[in-house]
Formats: structure tokens, sequence, C-alpha cells
């Protein structure tokens, strides 16, 4: 599989997260589109063994975040708890090289993310009121305005650059939730193939994934759960999935030998009422020397 990436422009704020495992949803839905289902169903069926399609979260432009680990394995200053939390930003070549010290602040890169709270409320309108009782209920629809953003894709031969290109262009026009009303909308560079460092012993992942069962020694992970819904024709019978217990990006997977990883994790299936539904429990991973900080 060869490693790609593009510098995506946001257009208008976010009411979904960034997260590659939504936005691989996303790029199947828009090639189930551009092409046909026939197309879609071609490439996922071997998805459990052999995916053609990996993507990454976005992150600020020109860095990846800091690995989740304790602070005594990053060789942190243990006195300064709080200020390292606050530390979440790294160069690829810092990473790679296991320099965790030189960890960033958002406001050191100028990172430009604010979020935003819309009050709304939910009204029946065959009754005309917010609920059976009349109750004012109202909830909060929590929108992201942040700058460029990187995004890492992995593909095998099946799938080519200009397809990916062509559903992408078809995904920026709305992503995720409020997309009908302009929200999630980008602009995106071209996609260029680049590389990671890959062998090693320990390696950090670059989207939530499912990577239980495998051959690694250790793990460090924040827990992220995934309640899935369907999105286009399957969002009109049951749009609910059944929830999911990922680990959340930034989890660091060691391993008694140095080996060569281009991404761990498999293919969810089972979740939905829906049974050619799969859910990417992949995620590329960049290889770390965190023994370098110990």
């Amino acid at each position: 599989m060869k490693l790609y990436k593009t510098t995506i422009t946001p257009i208008s704020s976010f009411a979904t997260p960034l997260k590659g495992d939504t936005l691989f949803g996303q790029i199947c839905w828009a090639i189930r589109y551009i092409y046909d289902e026939k197309r879609l169903n071609s490439l996922l069926k071997e998805y459990e063994t052999k995916p053609f399609l990996i993507v990454s979260d976005g992150f600020t432009s020109g860095y990846l975040p800091k690995p989740t680990m304790p602070s005594s394995l990053l060789g942190e200053d243990l006195k300064d708890k709080k200020d390292n939390r606050k530390k979440i930003w790294l160069t690829q070549n810092d990473l790679e090289r296991g320099n965790f010290k030189n960890a960033k602040k958002s406001s050191e890169i100028n990172e430009a993310t604010a979020q935003t709270a819309t009050i709304k409320n939910a009204i029946n309108y065959l009754k005309f009121s917010t609920d059976d009782s009349g109750v004012f209920s109202p909830y909060a629809v929590i929108e992201t305005s942040f700058g460029k953003q990187d995004i890492y894709f992995l593909l095998d031969e099946n799938f080519s650059v200009d397809e990916l290109k062509k559903a992408l262009k078809l995904v920026a026009i709305g992503y995720g939730k409020k997309a009908s009303v302009g929200k999630g909308h980008f602009s995106f560079d071209e996609i260029t193939q680049v590389s990671f460092k890959n062998e090693a012993k320990a390696f950090m992942t670059l989207s939530p994934c499912a990577f239980y069962g495998g051959d690694f020694s250790q793990c460090y992970y924040e827990p992220f759960t995934r309640f899935g819904k369907h999105g286009g024709a399957l969002s009109n019978t049951n749009p609910f999935k059944a929830p999911l217990l990922l680990a959340d990006t930034g989890a660091v997977i060691t391993y008694e030998k140095p080996c060569v990883k281009d991404y761990i994790g498999r293919a969810i299936k089972g979740h939905s009422s829906h049974e050619n539904a799969v859910h990417q429990g992949y995620s590329i991973v960049i290889a770390t020397e965190i023994y370098n900080a110990i």
C-alpha cells in the first residue's frame, strides 16, 4: 500500500469532528454515488483481510499528535503535568525520533480552532409544540472552526488516487452533520505521495482503531466510543448502529522486536441491522522511538 497526503482548507465550520473512520464512511458513499454500488461492493469484498483504503484524522497542518502515554514514558518533567497536557503537537521528525520534549501547545503553533454552541429546540410539527407536555427542551449543536488540516490516506492497488480525488471532491461539498445547510464544506490541495518511518518496536495510530487480538506486547490508549449512524439511503430505515468501543487516535502499540507496519487494526462488521455495513477499525501508523525518552 502507498501513503498519500492532502491538506484541506475549511470554507465553513464543521458540526462533526474530522475523524478518519467517519471520513472513510463518507468516501464510501461518494464512491457509491459517483460510480455505482457494484464498484463499492467490489472494493469492500476483501476489506476484512485486505483494506483498499485507510483514512487518518485531520491534524493541524505540519504537525501530528503527541502519543497517548504516561509522562514518565515520554521523558516529560512530572512536576509540570498540567503544562504537559497542553503540549499536544509534534513535527513528524520529532515524533519518529522520540523527541517528545519538543511537543508544542496549540497557541505556540497558531492553531486557529474555536468551538461555538448553537442552541436548538426540537418541534413536533403535528402539534406545533416542543413535546407532548409543551415544555421547552433546548439542546446545543457544537460547531468547530479550524485552520488548514493534513489528512493521510493509505491506498492499495485496487483503488486509484484519481478515484480518491473524485470521491473527496464530493465529500468536500459537505462533511458530517448539517451538511445540507452548509457545514463541513472545504477545499483541498493536490494529493501527493509521502512516507512515514515504518520499522520500529513502537507505533502510533492516526485514527480510532480496533487493535484487539493483535500480536503486540503492550498498548497505551484513551478509549473512544463511536455512536455511529447510517447516511444516504440507509438512513431511511434504521439509521442507528450499535456503539463501538475503539482506541482513540494517538494510541501506542509496542512489540518485543522491531517490525514493519503500515497499519494495524481490523474491519468491523455486525454492528448494524444492514449486513453489508462495515466500519473502518484500521488505522495508519507511524513508527516512533518511545524508548529514547525513557
